[in-house]
Order: structure tokens, then sequence, then C-alpha cells
């Protein structure tokens, strides 16, 4: 091989360049681990509770943590505008969700999408990753959607668990649109009630329920 280390990948490998890309080969899988197997490792020791957060709270078994504000009410707005569009023209699915349905709108459909995501990834991804211990490039939305509770179609929804690692609850409407509402997390006697805007995470596993819409 020359001093650039350069290689002619349209002609044969000498034995020599085929023993220096394979020694190289060998060295990387020792030095970096596949992005499978670290984020297999991570997800374990997580899950075997082998992780100590630093200056910060662990996720797993613990209750629900409030972020911070992760949208300004113009963007709620926008969102919500979005939203209605969408309902209005498409209507709003009834059933993705199994033994416990949803009147909901998958984020996916709405004009908004792209900044939704993104916004939330930036603002919660670092954050799991320290409580966690799972890098944040690892984390994605394995379902995204927004709920439509309403005093005259679903009003609240039954305690549950999340088929994920880490959920996601977020008021987008002002408090003075509705009445009653929360998150309640049976395992801690907890109502939420949360700030328009803020972001709420908390271990999937919590049982939990949407508390009653009243008006």
């Amino acid at each position: 091989m020359s001093d650039s280390d350069d290689i002619d990948l349209f002609a044969e490998l000498t034995a020599e360049e085929e023993q220096a890309l394979n020694h190289l080969a060998a060295q990387r899988q020792r030095d970096e681990p596949s992005n499978a197997s670290a984020l297999s490792y991570q997800r374990r020791r997580y899950l075997q509770n082998a992780f100590t957060p630093t200056n910060t709270q662990s996720l797993k078994n613990q209750p629900p943590v409030n972020l911070g504000q992760t949208f300004t009410p113009t963007q709620r707005h926008d969102i919500l505008a979005s939203l209605r569009l969408h309902a209005a023209t498409e209507g709003w699915t009834q059933g993705r969700h199994g033994a416990f349905p949803t009147r909901d709108v998958p984020v996916s459909k709405l004009s908004v999408a792209e900044h939704v995501r993104s916004t939330l990834a930036e603002h919660l991804f670092p954050e799991l990753e320290a409580r966690t211990g799972i890098a944040h490039e690892y984390w994605a939305f394995r379902d995204l959607f927004i709920i439509g509770y309403h005093a005259n179609h679903q009003r609240a929804l039954e305690v549950h668990t999340d088929g994920c690692l880490a959920s996601l609850t977020m008021l987008l409407n002002d408090t003075e649109d509705f009445v009653g509402g929360g998150t309640y997390f049976t395992d801690f006697d907890l109502l939420v009630k949360q700030t328009p805007g803020d972001a709420w995470v908390h271990d999937a596993k919590l049982r939990h329920s949407g508390v009653e819409i009243t008006q």
C-alpha cells in the first residue's frame, strides 16, 4: 500500500492489501461495536437497573419527570391548527391501539410534522440519554400521536402501560379550553396536571390513565 493508504477498488487486492483490510476490520469490530450491539448493551443495562445516572433522576420505576417547556404558545396553536384542519378533512383515527383505543391523529399526518418531531427530538433525546444511559442517537419515536379528548367523544383513557421504553405526555390546549383531565399514575397515586407545552416523560411500564374530561 502507498503512503496515502489508497486502494484501487477496481483491481485485485494484493496479499498485503487484503491482510491490511482484514486487520482494519477486526480492529474496528473490537474498538467500535456496531450500533445494534451497543444499543443492546445499553438497553440491557438500563432494564437491569445497572445504570446509575449522574446528577439526575433515573427514569426506570420512578415518578414522571417534567422536562420543561418544549413548545411556546404560538407553536402549540400552530400544531392545533394543523390538527384541526386534518381532523376536519380526514377525520380522527379510532382503533389503532388495540385494547385501549384512542381518538387520535398520528403526528406524521400533520403539515407541521417535521417541526414537531425535530423539536421534540432535540429537547427530549439528550435528557433520555442522561436518565437511561441509552445514547441519544438510538432514540426514535415509535408512535407519536395526538389524542383528541372531548366531553362528547373520548372523555378518558383507562389505566394501561405502553409498549416502549419511555413515554411522553404533553398538553397542547390552553387550560381554560376544558374542565377535568390530567394523567394519573397509579403506582405513585399521583395526578399530573400539566402546564401547556411542557414535556413530561416517564417509564412506559408505569400504570397510568387519562383522567376524564368533564366539559
